[in-house]
């Protein structure tokens, strides 16, 4: 059903036009009046609408000025005008200015049937096309964060979000556990932010824009009731090149999974550690490249200098201590992506971060971390992610997450996945889709099951999902790769 808005100075129009025809028979519902266009400019910004049918002359804001301001609307709306005999100047002006056709009062019912049915028409196909568009840019967003593009994708890709091509600040936002992807979807699009993907339980967004412009976006989120309950937010670090953006959401998903994890112990549920915690997306992310680049030189001496750096900035800028606990488990994890931590000793660690009674004691445990810290080279796989790795092939079909995994393995969530992404170089949720896409494909070309229950029979409940991970991984869609597979003619 799409929305409409009547906009008239006069009442009895107003009232009337809600009786003249069965609005619902043209797939059409009238949720807004407004009795000039300054009313109903304020209105659409609360509440945009795909239809206004609005009088050409009214008092405090003509309906043609009502017209040109909604063109600045990230989504405007179709326009049809209301006019009287006299008024066929304003008409001509109104169509200039991509009024989709017009009315002459007294309204006649046969001839609005008419102007809806092609209204109607045209809401179809515009939401055929922005389906269509928004598919292309989500599949398109998330290869750009696995940088899987070429230059000229990246071009195209960027283009088509409105994007300036010398724009360099990037921050990667993570919505976890997120049950209204719609919902966000609309408000990134009300923002003009078009570069997002949904992923099982997260909403994705790479955030274009400075750090202020960010904690305002996020805190609009916020005051929405989008990321409420038990959703929250996590943010990466803000870069300046479209190649790092896989380092920022790297940062987001880390801090979303240590946020999980502390989120099981009740003493984080009470008191201001959760408020303080959620308030870490208003804090600008200390980059950890420079340390990275020391520990890939095997410069000790360095990373040492480096961390103390960081800890006099997070003391000098008086940070909360949960985001310094933060970088704290950052360097960490950077560490244990180098060097093969036992499940005890990371958590002896992790408790000496998580315990530290001040940012100077804080200070000195992440300082030992990094002296004590010894590169290992692993040239197979580990116990643990073998195990990992036999749990997924043998069980893809289930509901399986990696929190899942891991307790069954009494591990750590967060050690579990650190590990896994360090010998198998990808995440354990990436490494799932390939395996149930990898089953699909064999299914595909050697059975006649439809493609929904295929989908079904390799763990997706939701199709559209699996739709998306096909393409996203074969480059083509299920119906294409089983043509292909038998050997039959495309289109």
């Amino acid at each position: 059903m799409h929305s409409v808005m009547i906009v008239d100075d006069e009442y009895m129009i107003l009232k009337g036009m809600a009786k003249i025809v069965n609005w619902q028979e043209h797939g059409l519902e009238i949720v807004q009046t407004a009795r000039n266009g300054k009313q109903a400019l304020a209105a659409f910004k609360q509440q945009p609408v795909d239809l206004v049918i609005t009088d050409v002359r009214m008092p405090e804001m003509s309906g043609l000025a009502l017209m040109q301001r909604l063109q600045g609307a990230p989504q405007p709306p179709i326009v049809i005008v209301l006019s009287g005999y006299q008024e066929f100047d304003y008409v001509k002006q109104a169509l200039h200015f991509g009024a989709m056709d017009y009315l002459v009062k007294p309204i006649d019912a046969q001839e609005l049937d008419k102007v809806l049915d092609k209204a109607h028409e045209q809401l179809e196909q515009r939401t055929k096309t922005d389906a269509t568009k928004h598919y292309y840019l989500e599949m398109q967003t998330e290869r750009l964060v696995a940088q899987e593009l070429t230059t000229t994708q990246i071009k195209q890709l960027l283009t088509s979000a409105g994007v300036d091509p010398d724009r360099r600040q990037f921050t990667v936002i993570s919505c976890n556990i997120v049950t209204n992807y719609e919902a966000l979807s609309q408000a990134c699009q009300r923002q003009k932010q078009y570069l997002y993907y949904s992923s099982q339980d997260q909403f994705i967004i790479c955030f274009v824009g400075s750090h202020r412009d960010l904690t305002k976006f996020i805190q609009q989120l916020e005051l929405q009731q989008l990321i409420a309950g038990e959703s929250f937010v996590t943010v990466g670090q803000q870069v300046s090149q479209l190649s790092e953006l896989a380092d920022s959401l790297e940062q987001a998903q880390t801090l979303a999974e240590l946020y999980q994890f502390y989120e099981d112990r009740s003493p984080f549920l009470s008191g201001e550690s959760r408020t303080e915690w959620l308030r870490q997306a208003e804090i600008p992310k200390i980059s950890l490249d420079k340390f990275k680049r020391a520990l890939g030189n095997d410069n000790q001496e360095l990373m040492v200098t480096l961390t103390r750096a960081m800890f006099a900035r997070l003391s000098n800028e008086h940070v909360a201590p949960s985001y310094t606990r933060q970088v704290a488990f950052l360097v960490l994890n950077v560490l244990s992506n180098s060097q093969a931590f036992s499940n005890q000793e990371y958590e002896r660690q992790l408790t000496a971060i998580d315990e530290a009674p001040t940012i100077a004691v804080l200070e000195e445990a992440v300082v030992a971390i990094v002296q004590h810290f010894e590169p290992k080279q692993q040239p197979t796989f580990s116990k643990n992610v073998r195990q990992v790795i036999t749990i997924v092939n043998q069980e893809y079909v289930e509901d399986l997450s990696l929190t899942q995994v891991a307790n069954r393995l009494h591990l750590n969530p967060v050690y579990l996945g650190q590990l896994f992404k360090k010998e198998v170089h990808t995440s354990f949720s990436k490494y799932l889709n390939q395996y149930r896409i990898t089953q699909a494909k064999e299914m595909l070309a050697h059975t006649d099951e439809s493609i929904s229950n295929i989908a079904l029979e390799i763990g997706y409940t939701n199709s559209g999902y699996f739709y998306k991970n096909f393409r996203l991984i074969c480059d083509i869609s299920p119906k294409e790769y089983r043509r292909q597979a038998l050997g039959q003619p495309m289109g």
